[in-house]
């Protein structure tokens, strides 16, 4: 992945495990970081790994899920390098329990979720387009989820995941004649460092193909070989890493 060495991206959401191990990925390859979580200090750890591994990193607080936090993200890397070559759109999540009927869900669980899913994603996208248009280069990067495709436990979920995948086609259809690449993951199961285990291990067992969940790691794999040249004539598609999990996805 030598080619990726000195280039700028922007991780939304890489104060989780997810996302923290994006960012981690692409510095290992030679990316300058910008880091972001809502939360403070969520980023510390991945912030100093980056570091450590020689490469520019700087963390912003703020929620990209409006406007002016978005901003604040984007501007971060303009004003210190003038220019965000990837951009990884990470922030998602869901209001509400994960287990929840249609009858049961509240317009704030709807509403809430479906901000969370694709304001981010959008604000982003749109903010870094500009740049990337006039150097006719980019790498735009969105975390849809295996719920795309209409699992029946968060109905919210899986709709605002539909529109990520939706969103990714539709941008990337627009963006194809400046060189600008946009793609998609489905994660299925993730392990991550906020007590998501993937659930006991021998409950795995049929569950996918593979018998297990994702890593952080396997997600971050995947986005890697996105953003890097050997997937240069790949945009539009949606990568999904699931175990094997309905290979119709």
């Amino acid at each position: 992945m030598g080619e990726l060495e000195g280039l700028k991206a922007v991780v939304t959401g890489s104060g989780g495990g997810m996302g923290g191990g994006i960012a981690v990925k692409l510095a290992q390859a030679g990316v300058d970081i910008v880091l972001n979580d809502r939360l403070p200090d969520r980023t510390d750890r991945y912030e100093k790994i980056i570091r450590e591994l020689g490469r520019d990193v700087v963390s912003v607080v703020d929620n990209v899920t409006r406007r002016d936090g978005a901003e604040a993200v984007i501007n971060a890397a303009l004003e210190r390098w003038g220019r965000v070559d990837i951009l990884m759109n990470v922030v998602g999540g869901i209001k509400g329990p994960v287990h929840n009927p249609i009858w049961e869900i509240k317009e704030e669980e709807w509403e809430i979720t479906l901000g969370v899913c694709l304001r981010g994603t959008f604000h982003c996208t749109q903010l870094v387009l500009k740049g990337m248009m006039e150097r006719r280069f980019g790498k735009i990067v969105n975390i849809a989820s295996t719920s795309w495709a209409g699992t029946p436990e968060h109905t919210h979920y899986a709709v605002a995941k539909a529109g990520v995948v939706a969103f990714t086609r539709s941008v990337a259809s627009q963006l194809g004649p400046y060189n600008i690449n946009v793609n998609a993951i489905a994660p299925g199961a993730t392990r991550t460092n906020e007590g998501n285990s993937g659930g006991d291990p021998s409950t795995w067992k049929g569950m996918n193909p593979l018998s297990r969940p994702n890593e952080p790691e396997d997600v971050a794999d995947a986005a890697l070989f996105l953003v890097s040249e050997q997937a240069r004539n790949i945009t539009g598609q949606l990568l999904t890493v699931a175990g094997g999990l309905n290979p119709s996805l």
